[in-house]
C-alpha cells in the first residue's frame, strides 16, 4: 500500500560540510545557485549507505528516521523545509539522496513560507499555519490511514503542532528522539473537544480564513468579552488585526469535516438502553456507540440495514441489540435501540421512524456524555 511520509526538514544534512550552522546561509548564497549548493551538500554523504551506525552518526535526522520507518521505493515523501535558502538547500540534498538509494521513489522538497527563526511573529502567524495547512492537504487527499507524520528534523517548535494534527486527524506520528536509534511511534489517538463553543462562531472563523484577517474591533464586537478566553489559542493578534493560528486552522478544519462523530441519544433511545438493553448480559450500548463513532471505517463495519431517509440500523456483531441512527454533520443521532429477539428478524420494517415528521417526538437528543 502506498504510504505518504511528511517530514519537517532541518539542516543536519550539511553537518559534514565543515561549515558552522550559523554560517551555512552565507555559504549557500555564495554558491552559483541553490541547485549547485544542494549538489555539494549531497556529495558529502552520497556514498554513505543508509545502514548501520552511519544512520545516526553520518546521515541527516530525516534520512535516519525514514529508514527506521521502513520506507520503500513505492512510497511518497514530502519534505517540508524552511523558507530560507539553507533549509531548502538541505531538503534538496536529502531529496537527491532518497532518489539515489530508493530508485523510483517520489520525493518532493518544498519551502514553507514564513518558516524561519529570525522573526518569531512571522513563524507563528504564517510559518506554522502554512505548515499545518500543507499537512491537512495531504491528509485530505490520501486519507489519514495512508499518512505518516515525521517531525524528527527541523524546528523542535513544530513537534507539538505535528502531534496535534495527528491526534485530531487520526494520523500516526513517528519520530526519533534526540540521539536515540529507536523509532517512537505515536498511534492515532481519539481526541474530542467541546465543539459547541466553536460551532457558534464557525462563520466568524471562516470569514477570518477567507479574508486572511479581520480587525480587532470586529473581533471584539462579534465575541463577548467573557468568551474570548476560550479562543486564545485559536487566533493571533498583530497590528490591530486578528488571524487564525495554526491551532485555529486545525479546529476549523475539524469542525468542517470531523474524523469522528459524537453520539446523541433520543429520549426513546435512552429509555431503550436503560430499561431494555440493560437486561442483556455483556451488552454495553454506550461502549458500542462510542466505538462506531470513532471513524468512518468503524461505522461502516457495523452498518447492517439502510432503511432510507438517512437512517441506518447498526449491528454490533453476534448479539441481539440493534441501533437505528442517522448522521447530521458531526453528530451521530441514535433514534432507537432495540432487541431483535423481541422484535423479530423483520425488525427494520416493524420499528420505523420518520425524521421529518416525528423529530419532535424523539427530541431532545442528549449528548452521550451525559447518560454514561
Amino acid at each position: 500500500m502506498l504510504t505518504t511520509v511528511i517530514c519537517s526538514v532541518g539542516t543536519s544534512a550539511a553537518k559534514a560540510l565543515g561549515v558552522k550552522p550559523a554560517e551555512l546561509m552565507n555559504w549557500v548564497q555564495q554558491q552559483n545557485s541553490l541547485e549547485e549548493a544542494a549538489e555539494k551538500v549531497f556529495s558529502t554523504f552520497r556514498d554513505i549507505h543508509p545502514e548501520g551506525e552511519s544512520l545516526k552518526t553520518k546521515l541527516s535526522a530525516e534520512i535516519h528516521s525514514l529508514v527506521r520507518i521502513g520506507i520503500t521505493h513505492q512510497d511518497r515523501i514530502i519534505l517540508l523545509a524552511s523558507s530560507t535558502d539553507d533549509g531548502y538547500c538541505c531538503a534538496l540534498a536529502v531529496e537527491k539522496y532518497l532518489k539515489h538509494y530508493w530508485g523510483g521513489i517520489y520525493v518532493q522538497a518544498e519551502k514553507v513560507p514564513g518558516l524561519q527563526v529570525s522573526d518569531a511573529d512571522l513563524f507563528r502567524t504564517m510559518g506554522v499555519v502554512k505548515f499545518v495547512r500543507r499537512i491537512i492537504e495531504e491528509v485530505n487527499s490520501y486519507g489519514a490511514s495512508n499518512i505518516i507524520l515525521n517531525p524528527t528534523g527541523g524546528f523542535k517548535a513544530l513537534v507539538p503542532y505535528t502531534v496535534l494534527v495527528g491526534m485530531l486527524k487520526g494520523v500516526k506520528c513517528d519520530y526519533i528522539f534526540e540521539q536515540s536509534t529507536t523509532l517512537l511511534e505515536l498511534p492515532p489517538l481519539p481526541v474530542e473537544f467541546s465543539r459547541s463553543q466553536f460551532q457558534v462562531y464557525k462563520s466568524l472563523f471562516e470569514k477570518i480564513e477567507r479574508e486572511t484577517a479581520i480587525s480587532k474591533g470586529e473581533w471584539e464586537e462579534s465575541v463577548p468579552f467573557t468568551e474570548r478566553s476560550w479562543f486564545e489559542s485559536l487566533v493571533e493578534f498583530s497590528h490591530g488585526q486578528v488571524t487564525l493560528s495554526a491551532v485555529g486552522l486545525l479546529f476549523l478544519e475539524e469542525i468542517r469535516s470531523p474524523s469522528a462523530l459524537v453520539p446523541f441519544l433520543s429520549q426513546k433511545a435512552i429509555r431503550d438502553c436503560f430499561d431494555n438493553l440493560a437486561q442483556l448480559d455483556n451488552c454495553d450500548p454506550f461502549r458500542f456507540l462510542s466505538r462506531v463513532a470513532t471513524s468512518k471505517e468503524a461505522f461502516q463495519q457495523s452498518e447492517h440495514i439502510n432503511v432510507g431517509n438517512g437512517l441506518r440500523w447498526l449491528k454490533p456483531g453476534r448479539t441481539t441489540d440493534r441501533y437505528l441512527v442517522s448522521v447530521e454533520d458531526w453528530r451521530l443521532l441514535v433514534w432507537r435501540a432495540i432487541r431483535e429477539d423481541q422484535e423479530g428478524a423483520n425488525y427494520a420494517n416493524r420499528v420505523r421512524v420518520n425524521p421529518e415528521t416525528e423529530r419532535r417526538t424523539y427530541s431532545p437528543f442528549m449528548r452521550m456524555d451525559f447518560v454514561d
